[in-house]
Order: C-alpha cells, then structure tokens, then sequence
C-alpha cells in the first residue's frame, strides 16, 4: 500500500508540474497565435484591396458588385476579430 500510494503521489507531483509549464506557456502562445492572426488578416485585407484597385478597370456595374462582396469579407473578418478580442479579455 506504501509503494503504491508513493507512486500516486509521484505521478501527481509530475502532473502538477507538467501542468504548470503547460500554465506558464499558455498565455505566450495564445499572444503569439494571436499577433499570427491578425497578421492574416491585415495581410488578406491588404490583397483584397489590391484586387479591388485592379478590377475598377471593368464596367462600374460589375465594380460595384465585386466592391460589395469584398466588402462583406472585410466585415466579416473584422467582426470575427470582435467576437475573438471579446472572448480573450473575458477570459483575462
């Protein structure tokens, strides 16, 4: 019963620890996960620009059309953006 409850107690010490590098971790790549992510966007949102700038050479009708729809991405991804700030300062 000794060994036994010796070796739970030393699992346990190994779990705490592994857990509280795991703890330590965290935050530090959650930023970094973070800063990639936005990096993405700001560089999706910089394409599409580029691509809205190359297609105003066409008919106003279809520029307008595709200028909506660039648009709607652009939204979503900022309101994506929202939503994630939002869900990481609750959970600071």
């Amino acid at each position: 019963m000794n060994r036994i409850a010796a070796r739970i107690t030393e699992q346990m010490i190994n779990s705490a620890q592994e857990f509280t590098e795991i703890a330590e971790d965290f935050p530090k790549k959650l930023q970094n996960e973070w800063s990639s992510f936005k990096e993405e966007v700001i560089e999706e949102s910089v394409r599409l620009e580029k691509k809205s700038n190359a297609s105003k050479e066409k008919s106003p009708q279809e520029q307008l059309s595709k200028e909506d729809l660039i648009q709607i991405q652009i939204d979503s991804l900022r309101s994506k953006v929202i939503d994630l700030n939002k869900d990481i300062e609750g959970k600071n």
